[in-house]
């Protein structure tokens, strides 16, 4: 048997070989990046021949990326767009169902759902602050008709146009509501002007003011007395709650102050209470 001979060159093991592959490869480079320092007009032939084997792939890379970026934000708008539709569309579900439990206590009375979309910064010529309300006369809106919110009582039409009706809010100089308050179901009246030898309100509170010599209490609900033929109030609507008694001081009849449910500056879902010829 012949002897067998030795290897002149050692074999290489996967790992090893890799490195120094590597190893090979970065000293190639280094030694080109610095001829292309010393010597740029050796390496340009080079450069421009990967830019122009490798510019048109960019190109088409980069073309694609933006249609495709242009795409998804589209795409991304469209369905924020889409959300606030259907979260909107859930708020204005839970408020109809909230508007109609209530008015489902108040008296069971046929209801025109209207949106609010303008208002009056301040007092107007009917004498107190106005909104817009969405829904005019093509709807059955008509003026001195009472308007409501899931709180309660707003306040009542003013002015009717075709697709739009003003409102004119509690709380205005000229706005006089008759009411019941207390458990005894006790009359008066609630208004929002400053009367002289009380103590001053805050913004929005009004003035209860008890017929003879009923006793106004603080907590007292206070609601709507009702007009004849339920024109401009219905009846039973809640306006507010007594929050503290005026001293006495001589006046007709006992006064208090009174917080309103509805907020005025928050109004948004609002209804018109329709009655007999205006229910379609």
């Amino acid at each position: 048997m012949h002897a067998r001979r030795r290897r002149l060159v050692p074999r290489l093991s996967g790992a090893r070989a890799t490195r120094v592959l590597l190893g090979l490869l970065v000293a190639l480079t280094v030694c080109v990046l610095l001829l292309d320092l010393a010597r740029p007009a050796v390496t340009a032939p080079v450069r421009r021949a990967g830019a122009t084997v490798f510019a048109p792939v960019q190109s088409a890379m980069t073309g694609w990326t933006d249609d495709r970026l242009t795409e998804v934000t589209r795409e991304r708008d469209a369905l924020d767009a889409r959300v606030k539709e259907l979260e909107a569309e859930v708020r204005t579900s839970a408020q109809l169902t909230e508007l109609e439990r209530a008015a489902a206590g108040w008296g069971g009375h046929e209801l025109l759902p209207a949106r609010v979309v303008g208002f009056s910064s301040g007092s107007t010529p009917v004498g107190g602050r106005t909104v817009t309300i969405d829904a005019g006369e093509d709807d059955g809106v008509r003026a001195d008709q009472t308007v409501i919110s899931s709180d309660g009582l707003v306040g009542r039409v003013v002015r009717t146009a075709p697709t739009s009706a003003d409102v004119v809010l509690l709380g205005g100089s000229d706005v006089v509501v008759g009411v019941r308050f207390g458990d005894e179901g006790a009359l008066g009246s609630v208004d929002g002007r400053p009367v002289p030898g009380l103590p001053p309100r805050a913004s929005g509170q009004l003035t209860l003011t008890a017929v003879g010599d009923s006793v106004i209490s603080v907590g007292d609900l206070v609601s709507t007395l009702g007009s004849p033929d339920s024109v401009p109030y219905v009846a039973g609507i809640p306006l507010g709650t007594v929050t503290s008694v005026d001293p006495d001081r001589g006046q007709l009849g006992r006064t208090a102050v009174v917080e309103p449910f509805v907020d005025g500056d928050t109004l948004d879902l609002v209804a018109v209470v329709l009655l007999g010829e205006e229910i379609r």
